[in-house]
């Protein structure tokens, strides 16, 4: 069944991150850091994103990455394939059938309709419930929406 890997995911964080701080040059360390994602895995994703031109880098001690594609034209499908592979066709070769083969469809339907940027860009972030968000226990009873990326 189609979902979002922990590559996707850490893709997401770090283009968000970048969205936030779009005027720098923003270094693989310093994602890590404030989103806490394993540093080693993230430098191979932000080194993916860079070879198929959705980040430019910067080499040197104050060297980075930034944004440098428009997101609003790549769908969570296009990242995900970018990142794993091709999804549609390996959720071929589970042989789905029925209700499991139509909610198929339909996440993958909905994965091409969503862009990057409607996930990562401020302003136009996708709100989630708090409770849905994997946040700390301070902020466990809260119940107003948080927004996807946001510390």
């Amino acid at each position: 069944m189609l979902r979002l890997s922990k590559k996707a995911d850490y893709a997401l964080i770090s283009l968000a991150y970048l969205a936030e701080h779009r005027t720098h040059i923003v270094s693989a360390r310093e994602i890590a850091e404030r989103r806490e994602l394993p540093l080693p895995l993230l430098m191979n994703i932000l080194k993916m994103l860079h070879q198929h031109s959705i980040l430019r880098s910067v080499r040197g001690a104050s060297g980075g990455y930034q944004i440098a594609a428009d997101l609003s034209t790549m769908s969570l499908l296009d990242l995900s394939n970018l990142l794993d592979g091709d999804l549609e066709r390996t959720d071929k070769q589970l042989a789905l059938h029925g209700p499991a083969q139509a909610l198929q469809y339909r996440l993958v339907r909905f994965m091409r309709d969503v862009s990057v940027a409607d996930l990562v860009l401020p302003g136009r972030r996708i709100d989630v419930p708090v409770e849905r968000v994997g946040v700390n226990n301070k902020n466990k009873n809260r119940q107003q929406p948080v927004l996807i990326g946001q510390s």
